[in-house]
């Protein structure tokens, strides 16, 4: 029993930290397939910031970052999602994704 308790502490804060706050896993495998698409979005919305190596956004305000190879420009893009607002972006971009 002492040893139960910890384990299930380990794969609560696992599912925290790596499953919730890495963003919506199915979003991101559509964001693949489809990366100058998603990139044009999310590069129009104010729920994201794309890292461009000056200075990274406030750690408390964004979740990230979501990295993303984007053939046009031939090279990874690192996306930070505004918390509270990327969620709804993501839900939008896979439903246009689905619609095409």
């Amino acid at each position: 029993m002492e040893i139960i308790i910890p384990i299930i502490i380990l794969v609560v804060l696992y599912y925290y930290f790596v499953i919730v706050k890495r963003g919506n896993i199915s979003f991101w495998k559509d964001a693949a397939k489809h990366p100058d698409f998603v990139y044009e979005q999310l590069s129009k919305d104010d729920a994201w910031v794309i890292y461009d190596g000056t200075s990274h956004p406030n750690k408390k305000d964004f979740v990230g970052p979501f990295r993303l190879y984007v053939p046009s420009l031939q090279k990874s893009v690192k996306f930070y999602g505004k918390e509270g607002q990327y969620e709804e972006s993501e839900e939008r971009i896979q439903k246009q994704l689905r619609d095409k």
